[in-house]
């Protein structure tokens, strides 16, 4: 017998081929929503809208003391962005290099969200920012019960109806984390903290063999108590889902529309082998934790997990 199941996700490459239904999960007939709202699309997820779904990881790590969401993760990292470039600064600030930053009023779209975890933990242990010393402004709370902040943070929230693209742009604030394109060319006055960001991300990955994880496939709890099966199910079609795009990037290797693309694609494999967009435990646990780690010390968490304790069992053998 079939399972019905309905997952949202964003309109992913990756994903297109189970978008398309070219690839389906084994035993369900899964109904599909894209919604290129990340902001809506957790929203609707936390609500319980759908069985399965694309999900910020931050969110689930800061859930982890309290399992309120009422779902577990799978090793299928939706989406992946290294952050150098998405640190941003007023000119006139004076900020010429990350230790600058200290003691200095800088935005966040929340505490917790994904980009501005890797972003801080990045900018603190490589980069010796004192993450106490600045004045954080959020443009969102944390929306977790029963989450507190660190004695440490010195936490506020922007003024109701102020952008944070304007608060820097005014200099009311002297950086900003972001997921939003704010340079180049937007304003005069923001530019890059990393001009050679592309350089940066580069090295972190080199050195470190993280391709940071911003969002995670969740799957209800009570469809995986009752049938523990669908979590290897949606895995392999994920996988597989992405295999299929592999084989139209080594087509689009030589015909894409674009100037660079053969050389970047080359580029990419030989820095991180045939599979550049890791899923499954075993080769993505030291990138789990680290998000784990940068998590703790940002208070974003009480103790430091172990990446064992992010999903649901029987994926841990992925």
């Amino acid at each position: 017998m079939t399972l019905t199941l309905t997952m949202t996700c964003g309109p992913y490459d990756r994903a297109q081929a189970l978008i398309d239904g070219d690839i389906k999960p084994q035993g369900i007939d899964l109904a599909i929503t894209v919604n290129d709202d990340d902001v809506e699309r957790q929203r609707q997820a936390a609500q319980g809208h759908f069985d399965v779904c694309e999900f910020f990881t931050g969110t689930y790590i800061a859930d982890l003391p309290f399992k309120k969401l009422g779902f577990s993760a799978i090793p299928i990292f939706v989406k992946r962005m290294f952050r150098h470039s998405y640190i941003y600064i007023n000119k006139r600030s004076g900020i010429r290099e990350p230790k600058d930053l200290n003691g200095r009023r800088v935005g966040v779209q929340t505490w917790i969200t994904s980009a501005a975890l890797w972003a801080k933990g990045m900018l603190e242990e490589d980069h010796g920012v004192d993450l106490a010393s600045i004045e954080w402004i959020a443009w969102q709370p944390v929306r977790i019960p029963d989450w507190k902040a660190p004695s440490w943070l010195k936490l506020t929230i922007a003024p109701a109806g102020r952008d944070q693209f304007d608060l820097l742009a005014n200099g009311e604030i002297d950086a900003g984390i972001t997921t939003e394109i704010w340079a180049p060319n937007r304003h005069p006055d923001i530019d890059f903290l990393f001009p050679d960001y592309a350089a940066r991300e580069r090295e972190y990955f080199k050195r470190t063999r993280c391709f940071p994880i911003m969002h995670t496939l969740l799957i209800r709890n009570a469809i995986l108590e009752q049938h523990p099966w669908v979590a290897r199910s949606l895995y392999d079609a994920w996988e597989a889902s992405k295999q299929k795009l592999y084989r139209r990037q080594e087509w689009e290797r030589i015909h894409m529309t674009s100037l660079w693309y053969r050389a970047l694609w080359e580029e990419e494999r030989a820095a991180a082998g045939e599979d550049i967009y890791l899923w499954g435990f075993s080769k993505t646990r030291h990138e789990v934790d680290v998000m784990l780690r940068y998590a703790h010390r940002q208070g974003v968490t009480p103790q430091k997990y172990q990446p064992e304790d992010l999903f649901w069992p029987s994926t841990l053998e992925t």
